[in-house]
């Protein structure tokens, strides 16, 4: 789980938007661990000055992958981004 140190949600959007990278990777990989363990919540961050988890549902895993994947790809996680599209691929087919 990512911690982040902001102390509200403006301080937060500007932490997250300066640790992109790390936060795309580390979402993509929690959540392919959910799926994998087949969960309807994955943790990805807390916020420890307001003691509040930032998760992400089963609802919005398509989504979080879909949005975050091209900077594992910038970030050369090739086998990551591999496992993410068959993610995809997957979640797709069920959506149709």
């Amino acid at each position: 789980m990512i911690e982040f140190n902001a102390n509200n949600f403006d301080s937060l959007e500007l932490e997250v938007q300066e640790r992109a990278h790390e936060v795309s990777i580390f979402t993509v990989k929690a959540v392919c661990d959910g799926l994998d363990a087949n969960v309807d919540v994955v943790n990805v961050g807390f916020m420890k000055n307001l003691n509040m988890e930032i998760t992400c549902e089963k609802s919005g895993f398509l989504e979080a992958l879909t949005t975050n994947i091209h900077r594992c790809e910038e970030d050369e996680a090739y086998e990551l981004c591999s496992r993410a599209k068959e993610w995809i691929k997957k979640l797709q087919d069920v959506e149709e």
